[in-house]
């Protein structure tokens, strides 16, 4: 027999064997792991996968002997990753690290497996998994992997029955940045009926900083649940400050007659980071209001305008005794260089009665007017 046919037929025989003893190992691996699993003995399951694809590898390598040069080695690896018996017991280790509560090694595996095999589907296929917390967890796997192949799906999870799975979904859609896609089933969730969902829908629109957003923000604003209604304004705000999302300032005007006080106060202050005038009279009013909250936002939202023609109020609530009053007037007044107000705060920073965070905002003030280097200063506290 010809050398080079002899040579050719031992390594085909010899990847004939080790395929067949992969097979067999592989199955018995993947019988015990399973026998485990249903015993919900998860850890032991996977180290009896782990184990077997060591083997598996190390038999892969050997047969390959040794390479010494680059092209070699890069080939024994793309072998060894597309494996099919590895891919297997790859596979079979998704659900026993979600049964774990470790979607951190599940989508560390399961990048391992698309790198063998780029359309495989293990993850997606779990969410339709019976157990919710597969479910769930196969969702935080795709939120850790955040690609946009993935939006249909996560839109698709954030319908699930389970509360906690769509919750995880809205939160893997939030991690998917700058893709418009998203969009459209994050505002849909703002009327899911767990608040934790509306919640994290919220804010994850406030991330992707896209106008579509702003009306059903509004709406979410007015929320029942007071931990909805902080997010929606917290994305709103998010909004407006990134003039790429291009918010029309007549969305915040229209509601500044609203019923609901919370979404008054909230397109108020929007309609101040725009530099609309609009706002000024509404904040004025807000800053008597009985609500504390409402009073120190309308604060806020004045040093915003950017219109001189609020200094007056806030030369007035420079006097309050509530300390985050003083030091948000002080930092519009800063914000305006109201050269008026500098005996005021030259005052207040030398007063070694105030507190730190106030005198240290009256000097930062004082240089922003004087345009002087501040040294130290800072933002007091809010409540």
């Amino acid at each position: 027999m010809n050398r080079s046919v002899w040579r050719l037929t031992l390594v085909f025989s010899t990847a004939v064997l080790l395929a067949a003893c992969g097979n067999k190992e592989t199955k018995e691996a993947l019988a015990k792991s399973d026998a485990l699993a249903k015993q919900k003995q998860y850890h032991d399951a996977n180290e009896v996968l782990v184990d077997a694809l060591q083997a598996r590898e190390e038999k892969l390598r050997d047969a390959a002997g040794t390479p010494t040069d680059v092209t070699a080695n890069d080939a024994l690896r793309a072998k060894v990753k597309s494996d099919p018996e590895i891919l297997k017991m790859e596979r079979a280790q998704i659900p026993l690290y979600l049964h774990l509560e470790r979607a951190d090694m599940a989508s560390a595996v399961y990048g391992d497996i698309l790198a063998g095999d780029p359309k495989n589907t293990v993850v997606y296929d779990l969410l339709n998994d019976p157990d919710p917390d597969i479910r769930a967890g196969a969702v935080r796997v795709l939120g850790l992997v955040a690609s946009p192949d993935s939006i249909n799906a996560l839109a698709k999870a954030t319908k699930d029955s389970d509360k906690d799975v769509r919750r995880a979904a809205v939160s893997a859609l939030g991690s998917i940045k700058d893709d418009p896609n998203v969009v459209p089933p994050l505002i849909d969730t703002l009327k899911d009926s767990y608040w934790f969902v509306r919640s994290e829908a919220a804010s994850a629109l406030g991330q992707e900083h896209d106008g579509r957003a702003v009306k059903p923000l509004l709406d979410a604003a007015g929320d029942s649940d007071a931990t909805v209604q902080e997010a929606s304004g917290l994305a709103l705000v998010s909004i407006v400050k990134d003039s790429a999302a291009h918010p029309d300032a007549n969305d915040f005007v229209s509601h500044l007659t609203d019923k609901d006080p919370k979404i008054v106060l909230v397109s108020a202050v929007c309609l101040a980071i725009l530099k609309d005038k609009r706002a000024i009279p509404v904040l004025e009013g807000l800053v008597s209001s009985e609500d504390a909250v409402a009073r120190l936002d309308a604060v806020k939202g004045l040093g915003e305008t950017g219109d001189p023609s609020v200094i007056p109020m806030l030369r007035v609530t420079l006097k309050s005794t509530d300390i985050n009053m003083r030091g948000w007037s002080i930092i519009g007044l800063g914000n305006l260089k109201d050269q008026t107000s500098l005996p005021d705060l030259q005052a207040i920073a030398n007063d070694a009665t105030q507190p730190d965070p106030i005198r240290n905002a009256a000097g930062a003030a004082i240089a922003k007017i004087t345009g002087q280097n501040p040294g130290t200063g800072g933002a007091p506290s809010s409540p």
